[in-house]
């Protein structure tokens, strides 16, 4: 059960992010009501329920804590491909970060729908590193006797 006023104002605000992606179809506000509304496209269907929160700037951990009852009852959508499944955080500035509720965590999300890069230190396969750039001269393998 969530606290607080109805998010009119940022509904409003979603709205504009919202509309890009798809048809936008909101539900009727009342108790039990496990999205706010929904963005529909020919390949997916994305129920998205947004909290107001005072910092978004905060780790998976932290957000999972602080949006439980949002994360559940998002987690009464089944899951597969064509649902995404979506918690939309704002500040009481309507800054906007965006998360997939999936079966094991939250993945971030960019404004149109799709997955943030993670940064990891691990460079990703096809990536250009100082190893991998064309015309690199690379090291001997080892046990490699032949010499240029």
């Amino acid at each position: 059960m969530t606290r607080g006023r109805h998010p009119v104002r940022a509904l409003e605000k979603a709205d504009a992010i919202a509309k890009p992606r798809g048809i936008v179809q909101y539900y009727e506000r009342g108790p039990g009501m496990l999205a706010d509304f929904s963005i529909t496209i020919p390949a997916c269907h994305a129920p998205v329920k947004i909290k107001r929160m005072r910092y978004i700037r905060c780790t998976l951990q932290w957000l999972e804590r602080e949006a439980h009852a949002e994360i559940a009852g998002l987690k009464m959508f089944p899951s597969s491909r064509e649902i995404s499944r979506e918690l939309w955080i704002c500040s009481p500035e309507y800054a906007w970060r965006f998360f997939r509720v999936c079966d094991t965590g939250l993945v971030e999300l960019g404004r149109d729908g799709m997955p943030l890069l993670q940064k990891s230190p691990v460079p990703r396969p096809g990536a250009v590193t100082p190893e991998t750039r064309p015309g690199a001269v690379s090291p001997p393998a080892p046990g490699d006797t032949t010499t240029p």
